[in-house]
């Protein structure tokens, strides 16, 4: 029995792959409404690269990080303020960064 068949989170379904250099990853899959078109469709969490010499206790607790890590992403994509994703976790970090050099950053109030 593969070690993932065990366990359960919401609707996602776990998955470990190989890339072409070798290196393993875990990956989940879940079915979702895309947050710009509102239709349901299969959304698919970051990779998390997993070592060779991982135990089992390592990858359920990586397995654990992949959900909060995507519970976390998509509660961003659902946060508005003003109607608003001032939270998105799908802004370049180079605008970020042209942001914060244009004065954007007001720390506690002390603009």
């Amino acid at each position: 029995m593969n070690i993932l068949d065990s366990i359960i989170f919401l609707n996602y379904q776990f998955k470990i792959t190989t890339s072409p250099r070798g290196e393993t990853y875990l990956q989940a899959t879940y079915i979702d409404e895309d947050i710009y078109t509102g239709k349901a469709e299969v959304q698919t969490t970051r990779r998390w690269l997993l070592s060779p010499h991982m135990t089992d206790s390592e990858v359920i607790q990586t397995a654990f990080k992949l959900c909060m890590t995507s519970m976390e992403h998509r509660t961003r994509e659902a946060f508005t303020y003003k109607g608003a994703r001032i939270f998105g976790p799908h802004f370049d970090v180079e605008d970020l960064v042209g942001l914060c050099k244009a004065g954007g950053e007001d720390a506690g109030g002390r603009k």
